[in-house]
């Protein structure tokens, strides 16, 4: 068939090309060219199609395996704070492509039983605000920002050992990482700068290693509906000095820690983290990293030019940290008891002799300070009802927080604190407020400047001794939060800061993108200051 074709074909190309004339004479080899061509093209359609068919073919007679019966995972579950939850992956896993659950492609191989058994997740929070706030400093006024509020993405794996003679094992993984949304990036938002982590799950507990906040900070993070906001409780709780950082609200890196296994609603979380500094007196970067313990990339303090004093790490920086929490989750109750110990602190660079602008002299002598013990405990209690309307969910917290072997008039990081929150559901609504009290401190090195000022003095600038004036705040926070759905939300918040005359506590610390604080336009602390702000924005959980 295909020859008679051809030469019907050649036989009808020769009459056109005698009766074209010469100059039409190449046309018969062109036609036999694309003949060719046509011929070696319907080839490799007829390739191509025998082999989908043949793929069809093999996925109808593997159909999908039926969805396994839901069951209670064997030993400790991996549990994040705050951390999304995220779709159960389709299976098979590991199946790049896949056609109604049978894959096209997939890492296992043909019939093993030892399937890789390997679930890997991308997670990720995003939170972003607009907010209107006024510092309540005299060269300040009112503000309006955006701020990307703890935003993070993150990778996450569990290797299931079950199949390899190891029931109740599994091998983890996490990847988590910052993302500056608003700000202008910078190392803050490298990957890995989140809770990061290798571990193993067995039916006694899970064993970690790598980075994470501390069983500490995670036991009442729950109990704060304003979490990452401006009315983040973490201005006060805590907080021992009343400032920027919260000390007790801590990521501790090269850690290790143990999860126990959930017992009748009772888990313990222990973390020890070696200080790994070269320097006795702990004023040197720990090894391994290039920033001042306890402190964030670029924060107070951190070694970063122009936040340091010149002498090394002597704002906070401290050696060993051991942190533990019993946790108490059952039916409508929560309790909490926690505590955290930062061994050998060093706050020398406290100690200074600073002019007053009345001719007086805050003299802080070298040991007064010094480098000491410091550590905070806590216990905390929640419990939620339907009251006719919703859900009413309560929580409660007192902590402590104290330094060791310093003079009382210069210890500003002893005191005690209390937080309260209330939070109503009523439909796909949250209406919440919330209240946090710090007492007042024995005593401070710190200075302050008058809130009175019409010029902004000098940077350096000192009217008075902190120590000498009440150092305690009350912070309130009210706010609705709207459910888009349980991974999408808009929210909206008021809050308002009462700072003694002593006292420089900040709305935002710890959490949202940025800190509200008592500091003029040249960084010198107006103590005393009432910070007030708006924050509305949203969140999408992934």
């Amino acid at each position: 068939m295909k020859k008679r074709l051809l030469a019907g074909t050649a036989s009808a190309a020769m009459c056109l090309a005698l009766t074209q004339g010469p100059i039409h004479a190449a046309t018969l080899d062109d036609v036999m060219a694309r003949l060719d061509a046509l011929e070696r093209n319907n080839a490799k359609l007829a390739k191509e199609n025998a082999q989908l068919r043949d793929r069809v073919n093999h996925i109808a007679s593997h159909p999908a395996p039926p969805a396994a019966a839901a069951t209670t995972p064997k030993g400790n579950p991996v549990q994040h704070a705050a951390v999304a939850p995220s779709p159960t992956p389709a299976p098979p896993e590991h199946a790049v492509v896949s056609i109604g659950g049978a894959p096209l492609y997939t890492k296992a191989t043909g019939t093993n039983a030892f399937v890789d058994n390997t679930t890997v997740t991308l997670y990720g929070h995003v939170d972003l605000s607009g907010d209107f706030f006024n510092a309540g400093v005299f060269d300040q006024g009112n503000k309006f920002g955006v701020s990307s509020n703890l935003t993070y993405f993150g990778v996450r794996a569990r290797h299931n050992l079950e199949p390899y003679g190891f029931a109740g094992w599994a091998a983890v993984a996490q990847f988590e990482s910052l993302v500056e949304v608003a700000a202008v990036p910078t190392e803050r938002a490298a990957f890995g700068t989140r809770d990061s982590f290798i571990g193993m799950e067995t039916p006694w507990g899970a064993i970690k290693a790598g980075k994470s906040d501390t069983p500490y900070k995670k036991s009442t993070s729950k109990f704060d509906p304003f979490s990452a906001t401006l009315g983040d409780y973490n201005s006060i709780m805590g907080n021992t000095g009343g400032d920027l950082r919260a000390e007790f609200d801590w990521r501790a890196g090269h850690a290790v820690w143990y999860e126990s296994p959930i017992w009748n609603g009772f888990q313990a979380t222990l973390m020890a983290s070696p200080g790994q500094n070269t320097a006795r007196d702990n004023s040197d970067f720990a090894l391994g990293d290039f920033n001042c313990p306890a402190t964030s990339s670029r924060g107070s303090g951190s070694g970063f030019p122009l936040t340091s004093a010149p002498e090394g790490c002597t704002d906070g920086s401290y050696g060993n940290l051991y942190s533990a929490a019993l946790t108490y989750n059952k039916g409508p109750f929560t309790a909490v008891a926690a505590y955290e110990m930062h061994e050998g602190t060093n706050r020398t660079g406290d100690e200074a002799v600073t002019p007053l602008s009345n001719g007086g002299v805050l003299v802080v002598p070298p040991g007064a300070v010094g480098i000491a013990n410091e550590w905070a405990a806590k216990l905390g209690a929640g419990y939620g009802f339907n009251d006719g309307i919703g859900k009413l969910q309560l929580y409660g917290i007192y902590e402590i927080m104290r330094r060791e072997h310093t003079v009382a008039d210069f210890n500003e990081r002893s005191r005690d604190g209390y937080f309260i929150s209330a939070t109503q559901s009523v439909g796909a609504w949250d209406v919440s407020a919330s209240w946090a009290h710090a007492n007042a401190s024995p005593g401070s090195p710190g200075t302050g400047i008058f809130n009175t000022y019409t010029v902004t003095p000098p940077a350096g600038s000192a009217d008075f001794a902190l120590n000498s004036v009440d150092s305690s705040a009350d912070q309130y926070a009210a706010g609705v939060k709207y459910h888009f759905s349980p991974f999408a939300t808009w929210y909206l918040v008021g809050s308002y800061l009462r700072n003694g005359p002593g006292a420089h506590y900040c709305l935002g610390a710890s959490g949202h993108g940025y800190a509200i604080c008592g500091r003029d336009a040249n960084n010198n602390v107006v103590a005393g200051n009432k910070a007030k702000a708006v924050t509305t924005g949203m969140t999408f959980d992934f």
